[in-house]
């Protein structure tokens, strides 16, 4: 995990930057992450060049529950990176502090994807949650291309389960974009 944990930090200001660029439609700068293209409920997404590119696709949640729960940015990423041979790395950010002992989870149909948080981690890496186990990152992305929607389940360190639905509407297309351009 400690290896991962570099990487997180990374990925973290750079999705950051990319989910600013998603929902407010900023203008590209030069370092910023490049659209590759929207996909009805997703965005494709790469950054950087040679071994440090990075390809990624992003949604976010159509629905949220409870609808009353104070959070900050909410979304979902599969993440390509060609240099370090890592493909299909899965992340989402819940927008609040997970709880220590939140065991936080994906459905997909009948799919069942089990996830752990960033809280040991802490700061920024708290917000965050990766799959639990990486030999299960191509079923997911197959699972993704195939199903409908998704939820997303966990609680955060104020007790409150969280319930996020996304579409899955797009994926197959923005997860075709960036095998493409990242290959």
């Amino acid at each position: 995990m400690l290896t991962r944990t570099r990487f997180f930090a990374a990925l973290m200001a750079l999705t950051g930057l990319a989910f600013t660029t998603l929902t407010s439609g900023v203008a590209e700068a030069a370092d910023a992450p490049k659209l590759l293209g929207k996909y009805d409920d997703w965005a494709a997404y790469t950054y950087g060049t040679g071994k440090d590119r990075i390809c990624y696709v992003l949604s976010e949640p159509k629905k949220q529950e409870p609808k009353a729960a104070a959070r900050g940015d909410v979304y979902f990423m599969v993440t390509h990176r060609p240099g370090r041979n890592i493909r299909n790395e899965i992340s989402m950010r819940i927008g609040y502090p997970f709880a220590a002992t939140s065991k936080p989870f994906a459905m997909i149909g009948k799919d069942r994807f089990q996830m752990f948080s960033g809280v040991v981690e802490g700061g920024e890496h708290q917000n965050w949650a990766w799959l639990d186990n990486t030999k299960d990152e191509a079923k997911m992305v197959k699972a993704l291309r195939a199903g409908s929607s998704m939820v997303i389940k966990g609680t955060s360190a104020r007790k409150t389960l969280t319930t996020d639905t996304y579409s899955l509407k797009g994926s197959g297309s923005a997860l075709n974009k960036i095998d493409g351009a990242c290959k």
